[in-house]
């Protein structure tokens, strides 16, 4: 049986992360009194305190929220894709991921790398499970002979750090990073490095 009154708690709880999330991305973290996110939301101070702890517990709760569903469609999608297409795919997603929340993450980054629960949150519920996922597909190609034996440990949390920043940077300062690069250019020239490295093909090199 529904319950009514559990579905009402959710959907006003989503209605407060929205208005959070929206006042966030326009002022600032620092900048947004709990009084205006409750404005936004259209209740009573007193209501947000009833969902959350405070203005701290909602970022960690905004976060959480786009940033799960990002990544458990990205793993979705990952399953029976050849290498070239698992690359690419986990780029093309980081790229629509930053540029759909580009507003709400110029007001997270700052706060994360001050934040000690919020730096924390992103390691283990965004590196953590991309690593994981990395070095199991890695290693399962290299046993299946298509990659070469590597410190899978340190090669995977080399991948992770430009796949994710690479895009971030991309969009977030296009004026100073890539510059006439399109996103279709950056996947394509990045998966290829992942996958062949710099050696040239042998069609490329000289006689």
């Amino acid at each position: 049986m529904d319950n009514p009154a559990g579905k009402e708690t959710s959907a006003r709880r989503m209605e407060i992360l929205d208005a959070a999330a929206s006042l966030f991305a326009e002022r600032g973290y620092e900048r947004t009194p709990v009084k205006e996110i409750a404005k936004r939301a259209g209740v009573a101070p007193g209501t947000i305190y009833i969902y959350f702890e405070g203005k701290h517990d909602l970022l960690l709760s905004i976060a959480d929220r786009i940033i799960g569903q990002a990544w458990s469609g990205t793993q979705a999608q990952l399953a029976a894709l050849d290498k070239e297409a698992y690359v690419a795919t986990v780029l093309r997603n980081i790229f629509a991921f930053v540029r759909e929340n580009r507003p709400f993450l110029q007001a997270l980054i700052p706060e994360m790398w001050t934040d000690d629960e919020l730096r924390d949150q992103f390691f283990n519920q965004i590196l953590a499970p991309l690593f994981e996922t990395g070095a199991g597909y890695l290693e399962e190609q290299i046993a299946a002979g298509q990659a070469r034996p590597c410190r899978v440990e340190i090669v995977i949390p080399a991948i992770a750090g430009s796949l994710i920043m690479l895009p971030l940077f991309h969009i977030l300062a296009p004026e100073q990073f890539l510059i006439g690069f399109s996103e279709d250019d950056v996947v394509e020239e990045l998966t290829r490095l992942y996958l062949e490295g710099l050696k040239p093909a042998p069609e490329e090199t000289t006689p």
